[in-house]
């Protein structure tokens, strides 16, 4: 097997990490960069507190647990975007009511709008009213996570000029659909462990080999074609500059 890029750490833009996790937890992520998402605002507070070097913490309201849309307030979602760069996990979700979904991450685009972010959105069962959200309300920081639209929901998609964070459970020509350049990693950790191939946030070797041979590039060419779309993402949306130092660092070395 091959070497990977030197410097260049396993990338994960959608995991799901405890808000007290230890350092010597952190340490055992093997040196990986994780965007960790929350599905509650109380966790989301609890993450706000920190400061990890690898770690990048989301402000979530997670669509499809009730107690999250129960506790959504608006003016405290706002107050948590002078300290994260990160949205999610927010979006639709097939359990659940729709219009409740719809009212609260309305409100959430709204909050983002203008504003330095990315924004981890989740849409199963419920991929066509995202959309017309997402076409009613543009960002350019959105980012698909485990997108499995139709073919033409995936056009819609490209056209906005999202991102899509894929997972090696997804089916191959979902993955072979998608432009390379607008693809991020993710696991969603601890989602599907068994199919994803994950043994913990940041574990995305079967993603990366799989993608390689279906793309036909080398597993070192495709971390670095992750970093580089990462780099162009946050550059476009000007989060380059509030993610930790060295995951900067490593965006703009890709």
């Amino acid at each position: 097997m091959s070497r990977l890029p030197e410097g260049l750490p396993p990338l994960d833009c959608h995991a799901h990490i405890a808000p007290d996790v230890t350092p010597a937890q952190i340490d055992a992520l093997n040196g990986a960069v994780v965007f960790a998402v929350t599905r509650t605002p109380a966790e989301a507070h609890r993450a706000g507190r920190r400061a990890d070097a690898r770690l990048v913490w989301g402000s979530g309201v997670h669509p499809g647990v009730p107690e999250a849309l129960d506790a959504f307030d608006l003016e405290q979602f706002r107050a948590t975007l002078r300290h994260s760069c990160l949205i999610g996990e927010v979006g639709l979700d097939r359990r659940g009511n729709l219009e409740r979904q719809r009212t609260v991450l309305a409100q959430i685009l709204n909050a983002a709008r203008d504003q330095p972010v990315l924004l981890s959105l989740h849409s199963t069962g419920r991929t066509g009213p995202l959309l017309d959200l997402l076409t009613d309300q543009p960002h350019p920081g959105m980012i698909l996570h485990w997108f499995l639209g139709g073919p033409t929901e995936r056009q819609r998609a490209i056209d906005l000029g999202a991102y899509f964070s894929v997972n090696a459970a997804m089916p191959d020509d979902i993955l072979t659909s998608l432009p390379l350049a607008c693809l991020l990693p993710e696991t969603d950790f601890p989602a599907s462990r068994r199919t994803t191939g994950a043994a913990r946030p940041g574990h995305i070797d079967r993603l990366e080999q799989r993608l390689a041979q279906l793309h036909g590039v080398t597993p070192e060419h495709l971390r670095r074609r992750f970093w580089q779309n990462l780099r162009e993402l946050t550059t476009r949306t000007h989060v380059l500059d509030r993610l930790p130092e060295h995951v900067a660092d490593w965006a703009l070395e890709a």
